[in-house]
């Protein structure tokens, strides 16, 4: 049976009758045909998490689990709104899924004020100091010219070891309220280089500041 450990905040930085008009066909999960763009991004995290119950093969439901935030490849430590919207998306889908999904983002009281009553908070300080979780949902995003490769797992922190794993790409097409193919002039390194065309580099995430 697995220890469960206890994970310091600090670690952790889904008559007569009228005909009824015919119901439109359900477009496909994997192309994104007749979806629309806002949506998209739930429909991603619940072709991930989908996978990730399929190649699950030591998490309970019952078990605590925690989504941390997507991070780029390259970069664990940086991140864009692409990645938050689906880390939102995989708490949800899990949560479909009937797994016990801990929000890390809830504070230690609620704060009523003159703009609203919060409770939510990124500030470290605020948060509980410990939480009984020793599974996590850790995702990498790798840009490409033509859209995101998209790698998911479950971890367990006790051993490091992974419980589950799913890897999905998603076009730029599919998703063009979060991505946009990139420009003829890009700026790498603080050089700028230009291309013959747009779509040449990267696509771009809308959004991240950058």
């Amino acid at each position: 049976m697995l220890k469960r450990v206890i994970i310091p905040l600090t670690l952790v930085v889904l008559g007569g009758c009228v005909a009824k008009p015919a119901a439109s066909p359900k477009p496909s999960l994997d192309d994104g045909n007749g979806l629309p763009p806002t949506s998209m991004i739930n429909h991603l995290a619940q072709r991930i998490v989908t996978e990730l119950v399929k190649q699950n093969d030591a998490l309970r439901s019952d078990q605590p689990i925690v989504v941390a935030t997507p991070v780029l490849v390259g970069d664990m430590n940086s991140t864009h709104a692409m990645a938050q919207q689906l880390q939102q998306g995989l708490m949800a889908s899990l949560h479909h899924f009937q797994f016990n999904v801990v929000d890390l983002n809830l504070g230690d009281g609620l704060r009523v004020t003159a703009d609203g009553d919060f409770i939510l908070t990124r500030d470290w300080q605020k948060l509980s100091t410990n939480l009984p979780v020793e599974h996590l949902v850790v995702s990498t995003m790798s840009p490409t010219t033509n859209g995101m490769a998209i790698n998911t797992r479950i971890v367990n922190v006790s051993n490091n070891r992974v419980v589950s794993a799913s890897q999905t790409y998603v076009t730029q097409k599919e998703m063009p309220n979060y991505m946009q193919p990139s420009e003829k002039v890009v700026s790498q390194n603080g050089i700028l280089y230009r291309q013959t065309g747009s779509g040449m580099n990267e696509v771009r995430v809308l959004g991240d500041g950058k």
